[in-house]
């Protein structure tokens, strides 16, 4: 995901226009919450999110961020990937794209493989079951753990 500061912004803008259109009220912790997903391609847990946010917003609780991560992401307005570590991370990118998760450090990174679109399951593995959508999770070891193997 771009992380530069026009595609923030940009998504910020298209954030704010969502929030508008579901008649979502854009509260400084709302907004706060999603500047930090916005702004980064890792995957933060809530507790990640809130040890950003909390120093410039003192009234936050922890609650409050794991409240409006599930609010944003009923509405579609975040995902949640699932990490190795128990934990729900959040993401702000909603484009088609699989992940990365290494088994050492728990780190997700995103990635898009075209040729993933369009994977052909057998139908008698599906049972009847429909796929609407899809997302892997390709799990290994990050060039910064392998680094630290030598």
């Amino acid at each position: 995901m771009d992380t530069s500061p026009r595609a923030v912004q940009d998504r910020l803008a298209a954030f704010r226009g969502r929030c508008a259109a579901l008649g979502l009220a854009l509260t400084p912790q709302r907004l706060a919450i999603y500047t930090v997903l916005a702004g980064t391609d890792g995957h933060p847990a809530a507790e990640e999110i809130f040890r950003q946010i909390k120093p410039d917003m003192p009234s936050l609780s922890l609650g409050t961020v794991y409240r409006t991560l599930e609010l944003l992401e009923s509405h579609g307005l975040v995902g949640r990937v699932h990490g190795l570590d128990d934990q729900a991370h959040f993401d702000a990118n909603l484009d088609h794209h699989h992940h990365l998760v290494c088994t050492r450090c728990h780190a997700v990174r995103d990635f898009d493989a075209p040729a993933l679109r369009g994977l052909a399951i057998p139908e008698a593995a599906l049972g009847g079951f429909r796929v609407e959508s899809h997302r892997l999770h390709l799990l290994g070891v990050c060039a910064t753990c392998q680094a630290g193997e030598g």
